[in-house]
């Protein structure tokens, strides 16, 4: 879904539960506010926009799937949504935020309000959301006096909230998860909330495994391959596969066939094609095409200096380990034609 073209109408009932962290000596609970939220238009506007804004980001929203279809989760709740008054909104509600709390394993899980409503888009498709809004802290100054604002959320200046958003597609809703804590470095979303409380998966989010497939595997190529023209050798592979390849496809098992042998192959392929993609998957590279621009990689040549560069810029690279007179006679003639550019001499710590 383009979520840059998304219009919402309205938002025509929402409410507000407050989730106090896990401590500790207690485990998180859910404050259960028995009432809808008053909402004057204004407020309702800027709900509106900040909703929008954090859906059209495209590197921190994500399309996702259901995993648990029980019949207290969120996708048995989405079946009935619809038709439930507002008493029956408001009991489903305070059951997510108690679930949300439930989610609340770790005590570094921050608390906040769970923000629950529903609305229409401009064209009559109907929605549902779940806001993890967590507190900041806000410093005013009034009458030359420096004051405290607590409970602030939702603030443009700083993310920290994430949302589950449910929107009618036929006679289902497909859900997607706004997370702003998910970067380049993260492998997945935040999961205590996409998982443990929407009970929603990432497994089918070809953008998310076209992103760690290529993590995984360079790591990988790193970690496993010492020779540096086989290393560069494979990360060259692995770029080729991402930014030349015309199928579409991703198969880690046909990039194992292609490209590893013996050990390292059965190394590759017990962990990261049957562990983690034993399936072929759409490629979508929109996460790490700047990733793919840059092709830095690393070279260590000690425990603390390292060769950083393209593998086109690395390819002519040669590593002598114990080098030996012989070794300089036999590189003499390439320096003098010039073929050698340039000689990094690593000298003995004394």
């Amino acid at each position: 879904m383009n979520f840059a073209t998304l219009k919402i109408a309205s938002i025509d009932r929402i409410i507000a539960h407050e989730i106090h962290a896990k401590t500790e000596k207690s485990d998180a609970y859910a404050k259960i506010n028995k009432a809808l939220l008053k909402f004057k238009q204004a407020e309702k506007d800027i709900l509106i926009v900040r909703i929008l804004e954090a859906l059209s980001n495209s590197t921190k929203t994500f399309q996702l799937d259901y995993e648990d279809k029980s019949a207290d989760s969120v996708y048995s709740l989405m079946t009935k949504i619809k038709k439930l008054d507002d008493k029956e909104f408001i009991t489903s509600s305070a059951t997510l935020a108690s679930n949300l709390a439930d989610a609340h394993f770790r005590t570094k899980i921050p608390g906040g309000y769970c923000l629950i409503g529903n609305g229409l888009t401009t064209n009559k498709k109907f929605f549902f959301f779940v806001i993890k809004a967590e507190l900041q802290e806000v410093f005013n100054v009034h009458n030359n006096e420096l004051t405290l604002i607590k409970d602030v959320f939702l603030s443009p200046a700083k993310d920290f909230y994430k949302i589950g958003f449910f929107i009618e597609s036929g006679s289902s809703f497909i859900p997607y998860m706004y997370d702003d804590q998910f970067s380049m470095q993260k492998k997945d979303l935040t999961e205590y909330f996409y998982s443990a409380f929407l009970g929603l998966t990432t497994d089918k989010n070809d953008r998310l495994k076209a992103k760690n497939f290529y993590d995984d595997t360079k790591n990988f190529i790193e970690s496993n391959v010492d020779e540096i023209h086989d290393r560069l050798g494979l990360l060259k592979a692995l770029n080729v596969l991402y930014r030349e390849d015309a199928s579409g496809l991703i198969s880690a098992k046909e990039f194992s066939d292609n490209y590893f042998e013996g050990d390292l192959k059965s190394k590759y392929e017990k962990k990261i094609v049957a562990e983690k993609y034993p399936l072929s998957f759409t490629k979508d590279i929109s996460l790490i095409e700047h990733k793919l621009e840059m092709q830095r990689v690393s070279i260590p040549l000690s425990y603390t200096m390292t060769i950083v560069g393209s593998t086109a810029e690395l390819e002519d690279l040669d590593i002598i380990d114990d080098p030996s007179r012989q070794t300089l006679r036999d590189l003499e003639p390439q320096i003098n034609n010039g073929q050698i550019r340039k000689l990094v001499v690593l000298k003995q710590a004394t």
